[in-house]
């Protein structure tokens, strides 16, 4: 069973505020950084609004991991000078990849982030030139001692299947995110999901596919059980209710680990999303 199941939600949700949000769950993974720059004043009042420790995940900047399209990162995100567009993403090297990294670790470092995740784009595919350029990034530029004791994820995308994604970040040294509900029309991947285990865990559960509103109790129980195969698990809601799904989800996890019925959990989950003050939100997302 997990030592520590941390749970929370991939950015801050709509109508829910800062205070309200850590009042019920431990964790937040900000993709803020990820989208473009941010002052530095408004990391460290994120920081200070906060009382928890080790309660943020920090999304790298897209000029680490992902390449620009037609217009760039848009018109609020990463600035993309002309004349190095063709060395950005993928973890290819140059100033604007280095500009990224310094952004990352000095977000890392004012939040006292637990963790930061590098999330690749469908683009990234499993292609020898890929692996490589993420090797040497993981052992030259962001080795284990870079974040201090901040857990690095990698979190793919796209054409990577789970066991060969998992395998390629064990021999990085980083933990591999996936969705463990994620659609297997096939189940053929579920023989790999039903005996992963481990030290460290990151699941981000989303919304893709699932034409419910919340995730089902039993979604949530097969969650859990997963989760409690790990020392130590994060799981993020990014679905369609996450404050919702992720309070029920913390409540099932609980209920598990001490035997309890859990019939009576699905009711809840409209009543849990309604217990939060809507006029506080912030940047975050």
């Amino acid at each position: 069973m997990a030592k520590h199941v941390i749970v929370g939600c991939a950015g801050l949700p709509t109508g829910v505020g800062w205070p309200r949000y850590f009042q019920r769950l431990p964790y937040l993974e900000l993709n803020a950084l990820h989208i473009g720059p941010v002052r530095p004043a408004v990391v460290k009042r994120w920081r200070q609004s906060v009382t928890r420790a080790r309660a943020f995940g920090v999304v790298a900047p897209a000029i680490i991991t992902h390449e620009p399209g037609p217009k760039g990162f848009g018109p609020r995100g990463w600035p993309i000078p002309a004349e190095r567009r063709a060395e950005i993403g993928r973890f290819r090297p140059g100033e604007v990849r280095d500009h990224g990294v310094a952004a990352l670790r000095d977000a890392c470092a004012t939040l006292d982030a637990a963790v930061s995740v590098f999330r690749t784009g469908p683009e990234f595919t499993p292609s020898s030139a890929n692996r490589d350029l993420m090797r040497r990034f993981f052992a030259e530029v962001m080795p284990a001692e870079a974040l201090g004791d901040c857990l690095r994820v990698w979190h793919p995308t796209g054409l990577w299947d789970p066991p060969a994604a998992h395998a390629f970040a064990a021999e990085l040294g980083i933990v591999c995110a996936h969705d463990p509900l994620v659609a297997d029309p096939t189940g053929a991947f579920a023989p790999f999901f039903a005996e992963l285990e481990g030290e460290d865990a990151y699941l981000v559960v989303s919304g893709l596919g699932r034409a419910r509103r919340h995730l089902s109790g039993e979604q949530l129980e097969e969650l859990a059980l997963i989760a409690q195969r790990h020392q130590r698990a994060w799981v993020v809601m990014a679905t369609n209710q996450p404050f919702a799904d992720a309070i029920r989800f913390s409540r099932t996890a609980t209920t598990l680990e001490h035997g309890d019925d859990l019939s009576h959990d699905e009711d809840d989950a409209d009543h849990a999303a309604e217990l939060d003050d809507p006029h506080d939100e912030d940047e975050a997302n």
